[in-house]
């Protein structure tokens, strides 16, 4: 942990996205006080690393001490741990120490962040260290049962909980959908973004997926996990595929997707959904698949006053 903190400590003070982004595994989950977003594009990282390295600039700051205080395996392939962070010019403080949290993951021998926590307010995104919060903690409940404990590979967790989505809505089972939604929910496209408060905001939705299979459209719905990652302890991230088709053919282009899903109680449960599509109202007659799934952060921007926080 500590090698990989000196790693992310010069290359913020050079300013070198490129050698940060060796220390890490997209998408990451980032935190502050105040924000809480998924960084998912190269392109956000360098701007993520710009605005940090430039407000170091601006303070003066020439050494960027992280300490490592504490650290521990959550199983056998992810470490978390807790690190304090210097900014000083010389051996003066510019800006006040401040704690952090960071888990790591092993992937092919390499250990890389995929959530850090900083205990100081950013006010907004991109992070940079000129405004700081006086209380707060990143520090996990200590009743937070840990759910990457248990689970070793998320991927098969989360194609089981599309599986189960996909099944209520081909048995017309809406109780056995909403049970698995947390809600309210968001859920969002290339140019929609609707708050899902109640069943009956959902059931426009499920109706209209219940009759694209059992109609003209398609006579099979399939959704087809392709990556999946603990950005928490009870939080997971997942990307996905929809495919329609009708007699074995491809029925309609394939929609991109991302579920954010929370666990609750003994089951996991959606609590944000971006699709790859065009409608721009809800509820919409079909769904008009694009090749472009927006960004969380992309999200988070047309949203801030939503309850869009993870």
């Amino acid at each position: 942990m500590q090698e990989v903190l000196d790693v992310q400590s010069r290359a913020l003070l050079d300013g070198d996205a490129s050698a940060m982004a060796t220390t890490l595994s997209m998408p990451y989950r980032r935190v502050t006080l105040d924000i809480d977003l998924i960084v998912e594009k190269d392109a956000d990282l360098h701007v993520e690393v710009d605005a940090f390295s430039n407000s170091l600039r601006n303070l003066g700051v020439n050494q960027l001490i992280r300490l490592a205080t504490d650290a521990e395996f959550i199983n056998d392939h992810m470490i978390e741990g807790y690190y304090v962070s210097h900014a000083l010019r010389n051996a003066t403080q510019m800006v006040p120490s401040y704690l952090n949290r960071i888990v790591l993951q092993n992937f092919d021998g390499a250990w890389r962040a995929v959530e850090v926590a900083s205990e100081f307010e950013s006010r907004g995104w991109p992070i940079n260290l000129m405004h700081f919060a006086t209380e707060g903690s990143v520090r996990k409940p200590k009743e937070l049962i840990d759910q990457r404990r248990n689970v070793k590979n998320p991927l098969p967790v989360y194609q089981q909980f599309l599986d189960r989505l996909t099944d209520a809505t081909r048995d017309q089972d809406f109780d056995a959908y909403i049970a698995l939604c947390d809600l309210p929910y968001t859920c969002h496209g290339n140019a929609l973004d609707t708050l899902m408060s109640t069943p009956e905001d959902v059931r426009p939705f499920f109706d209209l997926t219940v009759d694209m299979i059992n109609g003209d459209k398609a006579d099979t719905f399939e959704r087809k996990a392709e990556t999946a990652q603990f950005i928490g302890p009870d939080i997971m991230c997942g990307y996905h595929n929809s495919v329609f088709s009708k007699a074995g053919q491809e029925a309609m282009p394939t929609i991109k997707s991302r579920m954010i899903l929370k666990h609750i109680g003994m089951g996991w449960k959606l609590k944000h959904v971006t699709n790859s599509i065009a409608n721009e109202t809800y509820p919409y007659g079909a769904p008009k698949p694009t090749d472009a799934l927006p960004t969380h952060r992309e999200i988070q921007e047309r949203t801030k006053s939503w309850p869009t926080s993870l």
